[in-house]
């Protein structure tokens, strides 16, 4: 006995030293903890007495970190093998899903849910792998049910509101009153604190902060650096306020960029909220939304006077404590006021600023130059492909003899997946020959794929934003489908930013019409190859320092509102600066 409580103090002792490596970002370190001896005393400790199962959970939960997953899945199978429950049996399907092999994850999840089909919680995993292998409306009403009986819990119903966006046919008004719900519920005006003691000069420089868990390899940071690089620091002083759940190395890239960084992970809301009172904040930003790891708890109890969100997410909090929301007037024309809780502020031109990757590959020339027919593409998520979309890429394809489609997302060569998308296509009349489905393997593989690709085809409702970037980075265009609400309208922004407003369409026929027009025009596809780069170079697309200057415009302004409700007069030259 003595010794296996010796061994046991050891493997945690260790696993402690791994969780350290990791928080500080020294992925390297932490891999060389989790050896192979590591691993296999942790394996011994359990043979012996499968109460210490928790000891593996967290020796997989670490080989994930690390990137080891597949070392993972023999953890969890190592358990499997002694006793088949819903707890081991659900992380072994998160797991598969996370790895993107899609129909192990829903195997697993049924399994989980079969063992204790009592657990909401259980049913809402479930619903997330259903989604993700395209049964978005199976997945939804699961997800509503699993809601109903968690009714305390916050993220699983913002979970909900960002689904409802993969949705084929979005109603901003059902969205809206959606987003409301949550708020009346999770984030009432009561808790925002009424009043702060913040200096209402309005000419000074201000201290603005940044509250997101995407400080790190996302999507949310390859828009965001440019900002936070652009930001004037005589004008205002930026913090952040990470809950990052994985720090990496943009973390740390992150950290040394803004002037005070705070690490709020598994921090409570109410700690959270006493440090950014502390800090003084003026104008606390919101780059989350209803997406995972949000801090919206925070951000209800207002602790800075102005309060925003932006650019993580698609829509409206429904949230009164957050006063404004940075849009631009092509994704929120004035009309969709009316479905937003925040004020809009539109910032001139696009909405967001967009620096292409260092290790982005030199232009190709055009495919189909040398392969004789035109290669469309699609590198969405898979949850944005719907079949109304599907049949308008048919349409693109029978128009085209001899065309060919790549499409790639995160589960994409799972062969339960690839079967699926090959069967949609053929019931539409397209060979399964003249569609490559695959997965994601890493970002400069997928930048490579590029070089084969002579126009992509975007995602309609739920369009492409950081995909529609850097496609139009690498030379392709993209043909994009005009909705009404905000995510419907990535494409026309983006376009219009860089002059190629024409291949936006509003209806679906004009859609197919504009890429089987594009598609037989190998000239004008050459010349956009060749000159895109400096198109978008040009652009305020790329501006990062201009972008910073609009953006603390915007601060300013609202800062000004701010000032006039606490009795001070803003000059019309206040006024204007802040314009």
């Amino acid at each position: 006995m003595e010794n296996i409580s010796s061994d046991i103090l050891f493997v945690k002792e260790q696993l402690g030293k791994a969780e350290a490596a990791l928080g500080i970002g020294r992925k390297d370190n932490a891999s060389k903890i989790l050896n192979d001896y590591l691993i296999g005393a942790i394996y011994q400790i359990f043979e012996k007495d499968t109460s210490n199962k928790e000891l593996v959970y967290e020796l997989a939960k670490l080989l994930v970190k690390v990137r080891r997953e597949i070392r993972a899945v023999q953890c969890y199978m190592t358990i499997l093998e002694k006793e088949s429950d819903a707890v081991t049996l659900n992380k072994l399907g998160n797991l598969y899903q996370y790895m993107g092999r899609l129909t192990d994850a829903l195997e697993y999840q049924k399994k989980a849910v079969e063992a204790e089909s009592h657990r909401p919680e259980l049913w809402a995993n479930l619903a997330r792998v259903l989604m993700e292998t395209g049964q978005i409306q199976n997945g939804i009403d699961l997800l509503r049910k699993a809601i109903d009986h968690m009714p305390e819990n916050a993220h699983a119903h913002s979970n909900l509101l960002f689904r409802l966006h993969q949705l084929p046919q979005l109603d901003p008004k059902m969205l809206y009153d959606e987003h409301k719900k949550w708020a009346q519920k999770y984030a009432p005006i009561s808790l925002a604190k009424s009043s702060h003691g913040n200096n209402p000069d309005p000419d000074r420089k201000l201290k603005v902060g940044y509250i997101s868990p995407d400080f790190r390899m996302h999507p949310v940071a390859f828009f965001f650096e440019p900002l936070l690089d652009g930001h004037n620091r005589d004008a205002v002083e930026v913090y952040g306020y990470g809950n990052v759940a994985y720090p990496d190395t943009v973390t740390e890239r992150f950290k040394s960029k803004f002037d005070n960084y705070r690490d709020i992970y598994q921090i409570d809301d109410k700690q959270v909220v006493n440090l950014i009172e502390e800090d003084q904040i003026d104008i606390l930003v919101d780059l989350a939304g209803h997406t995972s790891d949000n801090r919206l708890g925070v951000m209800a109890c207002k602790p800075a006077p102005v309060q925003v969100t932006y650019l993580g997410y698609s829509d409206t909090t429904g949230m009164e404590a957050i006063d404004y929301r940075m849009t631009d007037s092509i994704t929120n024309p004035p009309q969709s006021q009316q479905y937003y809780s925040e004020k809009l502020v539109c910032l001139p031109g696009v909405f967001s600023c967009y620096r292409p990757l260092d290790f982005a590959p030199s232009l190709t020339p055009l495919p189909a130059s040398q392969k004789g027919h035109v290669t469309f593409a699609s590198f969405n998520n898979s949850c944005k492909i719907h079949l109304p979309t599907v049949e308008l890429w048919a349409k693109i394809l029978k128009a085209n003899d001899n065309s060919r489609m790549i499409i790639r997302f995160k589960g994409g060569d799972d062969e339960g997946v690839k079967q699926h998308w090959a069967n949609q296509f053929e019931q539409l009349g397209i060979l399964q020959n003249r569609v490559d489905v695959g997965g994601w393997k890493s970002l400069a593989d997928h930048l490579e794929i590029y070089s084969e690709v002579d126009i992509i085809l975007d995602t309609y409702p739920f369009n492409g934003h950081t995909n529609t970037c850097e496609a139009l980075w690498m030379g392709v265009p993209t043909i994009s489908l005009i909705g009404q609400c905000h995510v419907s309208r990535f494409g026309l922004s983006m376009l219009s930013c860089v002059g190629l407003e024409f291949f936006a369409a509003s209806t679906g026929d004009e859609y197919v019409k504009k890429a089987i027009v594009l598609a037989q025009n190998l000239e004008a596809l050459s010349i956009l190859r060749r000159t895109m780069r400096g198109r978008i170079s040009a652009s305020g697309l790329c501006y990062s320092k201009g972008f910073g200057r609009k953006v603390e415009a915007a601060y300013r302004k609202m800062w000004h509102q701010w000032c006039q409700s606490k009795g001070v007069d803003i000059s019309k030259e206040h006024i204007e600066l802040g314009v």
